[in-house]
């Protein structure tokens, strides 16, 4: 049987132009054969990680040949990040422990690459304070950045499948972290902890900037109000795409190869924090559609 992308990926609505046109069709290339081996995606996922951490080992050595690369392993580390996700969805073995993984994985290339990317700009600027600054402003960024997009993509899934993508759920979270509370490794009651701690600090941020969505996600998943938010919500979710994951690792790479990592941490800290902000007012506009004269979200 031909695998298609329209086979691996949830909706082209939430993919950035970039991750769309290139890295899913090359990530497709490597979960076609890898997907008839007995290869898991967790193992694909430390892959990712390792292709990830090598990125930061070799920006802080610094020299051109060895930046690039550490651009070349970032490139490969955000292809790996999304063959993981195709091969679950095509041996049928997504779970939330997965997506906990997959999540601590991409967490850890960004902690390193971006700790990396200030020290070496630090030591050829001969300003690390500046640097320390703008790293830090960037990470933060970054993390709310993806906070938001996260729980809007899980939004537009769930009402886009008809409730059955669940990926990101707190409550589900939950119940798995019960679960390895009770069987499972160290490993998996630490990691599923954190996880649990990340979507609730994902839900207290919606809260304050889309209490209505919030709401919203509690309402079943039926046909017809599913097919109406998918029509009213495509092209702001297909803003929302923009502050995802993988148009920050695009950058990094550019800005490894170029050894301009000053002005990827001023994109991330302006443009994309301007991106959001238009992105949050447009879908609370679009939100504010879905309420009755009486308050209650139709």
């Amino acid at each position: 049987m031909t695998i298609r992308l329209s086979d691996v990926i949830k909706s082209p609505d939430v993919e950035d132009p970039v991750n769309l046109h290139v890295h899913r069709p090359l990530q497709l290339l490597l979960a076609r054969p890898l997907v008839k081996t007995s290869i898991t995606p967790n193992q694909v996922t430390f892959l990712s990680l390792c292709a990830g951490l090598g990125a930061a080992v070799c920006i802080v050595e610094g020299s051109l040949y060895v930046r690039l690369l550490g651009a070349a392993l970032l490139f490969a580390s955000a292809i790996l990040d999304g063959v993981d996700g195709m091969i679950a969805r095509l041996k049928k073995t997504s779970s939330e422990t997965g997506h906990a993984i997959d999540g601590a994985s991409d967490y850890a290339v960004n902690v390193a690459t971006t700790l990396a990317a200030v020290y070496h700009l630090g030591q050829t600027s001969g300003r690390p304070l500046l640097a320390a600054a703008l790293g830090l402003g960037a990470h933060v960024a970054w993390a709310h950045h993806l906070m938001l997009y996260d729980f809007h993509c899980a939004l537009y899934l769930r009402f886009f499948s008809g409730g059955k993508h669940q990926g990101g759920d707190r409550e589900r979270a939950q119940k798995t972290l019960e679960k390895v509370r009770e069987g499972g490794s160290l490993f998996q009651r630490v990691l599923m902890t954190v996880f649990v701690w990340q979507l609730g600090n994902r839900q207290n941020l919606l809260a304050k900037v889309s209490p209505l969505g919030v709401r919203l996600s509690e309402r079943p998943a039926d046909d017809a109000f599913g097919k109406t938010y998918v029509a009213a919500h495509r092209a702001p979710m297909r803003l929302w795409a923009l502050c995802g994951n993988a148009p920050h690792m695009d950058l990094m790479v550019l800005a490894i190869a170029l050894d301009r990592f000053e002005v990827y941490f001023v994109l991330r800290i302006v443009v994309f924090t301007l991106i959001a902000i238009v992105a949050t007012v447009w879908e609370r506009r679009v939100l504010e559609g879905h309420r009755e004269p009486g308050g209650v979200l139709s």
